[in-house]
């Protein structure tokens, strides 16, 4: 019981990302958003998470409350930081700090159109910090406005050439608005800046799959699980049914 409500109060970190800080104003927001993969060695797989497209909790589980504990401390944890980050904002509308952690937190509680609102007032009064961007984007997606997600990403990445993360996200984003030849480019993009990324190789090869580029797929299968032994249980099997075509 513990260490499940340790890996849900998890949550309150927006998609379990750590940021890299590259100023001294966002240093606390940037904490709780996306991030790339600089700080690194080895494999990577783990900033991206665990499976295709997961998250640790459901719109749905989350109000069904279907553990008591978890939601009791989770809540009352969520509750307790958004009444800090309203009084920051009373006392300092001007300082952008606190509108993109409450972004994060509204993103958090799946209140993706209150959290775009703070990385809106974010950006006005801090247009050049990519991790708003970022996030932006990530709430535009699960909103499903597609467009106004891929400009975020495609703007972090102006602001910050090599963030595997944009790259990555639009990778999932083009697979699941069915550009299979996008989804590739931008998968392909994030490998040649983190080689040693295993989820990148895993999607890659799902994409390549779906287009019946059966070589390739097993490749980056392959490549998945070389990096990352924790893919057996996904993989083996799969790769065994490449292997007979």
């Amino acid at each position: 019981m513990k260490k499940l409500i340790l890996l849900n109060f998890a949550l309150l970190v927006l998609i379990s990302f750590s940021c890299k800080k590259n100023d001294e104003q966002a240093k606390n927001s940037e904490e709780n958003s996306r991030t790339n993969t600089e700080s690194f060695t080895g494999d990577s797989t783990d900033i991206y998470g665990q499976g295709y497209y997961t998250y640790q909790d459901s719109l749905q589980s989350y109000h069904m409350g279907y553990n008591v504990a978890r939601d009791s401390l989770y809540k009352r944890k969520n509750i307790e930081i958004f009444e800090n980050l309203n009084l920051l904002i009373k006392n300092n509308p001007k300082n952008p700090g606190p509108y993109l952690d409450r972004g994060n937190h509204f993103q958090n509680i799946h209140k993706y159109e209150e959290a775009i609102q703070d990385y809106n007032k974010y950006i006005e009064l801090n247009p050049k910090n990519h991790s708003a961007y970022l996030n932006r984007g990530t709430a535009y997606e699960r909103l499903k406005k597609y467009d106004l997600a891929l400009a975020d990403y495609d703007k972090v990445i102006e602001l910050k050439p090599n963030d595997t993360i944009a790259y990555f996200n639009k990778g999932i984003l083009y697979d699941a608005i069915n550009n299979p030849e996008k989804a590739i480019e931008s998968y392909t993009k994030v490998i040649s800046i983190d080689p040693m990324l295993a989820k990148a190789y895993y999607n890659r090869g799902i994409v390549y799959e779906k287009i019946k580029e059966y070589k390739k797929a097993l490749e980056d299968f392959k490549k998945a699980l070389e990096l990352n032994p924790n893919y057996g249980e996904q993989l083996i099997n799969r790769i065994k049914q490449l292997e007979k075509r």
